[in-house]
């Protein structure tokens, strides 16, 4: 887990010739809401060979937001970065609630069920179209899905690194 940064979502496609490019966040209804005004640095890519970009311009559309970087002057500049994850830092976002957490930090927690029996640990997330999905993966390797959803995570310490879920079993 990169505690500094938070993934926001993905580069699509290049609009115009200025260097403009869609940003799709993986939670519209978050995005709109919680992120920092401009200018903004901005993770593109990975952690080891990612860039850091300040966001120049950024405009709101159907699908996302229409982004501009700094240094990112023309149509074949943005469309090398179609496919990239953006990340956000996270002291960008407003201050999360008790209850809250990002799917991000999950990610490396050991999971239990409701009455205190490991069921393994959290190997990954990924969004399937609706929610996100945590993966945990057992003792023997076996993979258990979760939806990250409060019906499913009943409760996350993340200083113990632990999530408790319902298996719904």
């Amino acid at each position: 887990m990169d505690s500094d940064w938070v993934p926001f979502g993905i580069l699509r496609r290049p609009h115009g010739i200025q260097g403009e490019i869609l940003l799709h966040p993986y939670n519209s209804e978050v995005a709109r809401s919680e992120t920092a005004g401009l200018p903004l640095t901005v993770r593109v890519g990975d952690a080891e060979t990612g860039l850091e970009l300040a966001v120049a311009a950024s405009k709101p559309v159907p699908e996302g937001y229409l982004v501009r970087f700094g240094g990112i002057a023309d149509r074949k500049a943005a469309a090398a970065l179609v496919g990239e994850e953006v990340s956000f830092p996270r002291r960008s976002f407003v201050p999360l609630g008790s209850a809250e957490f990002y799917v991000e930090d999950i990610i490396g927690c050991e999971v239990f069920d409701p009455h205190g029996r490991p069921l393994g640990k959290v190997s990954g997330t990924y969004w399937n179209g609706a929610q996100d999905i945590m993966v945990v993966r057992t003792d023997d390797g076996a993979e258990c899905l979760f939806p990250v959803v409060a019906e499913y995570v009943l409760h996350f310490d993340g200083e113990s690194r632990q999530l408790t879920v319902d298996p719904h079993a």
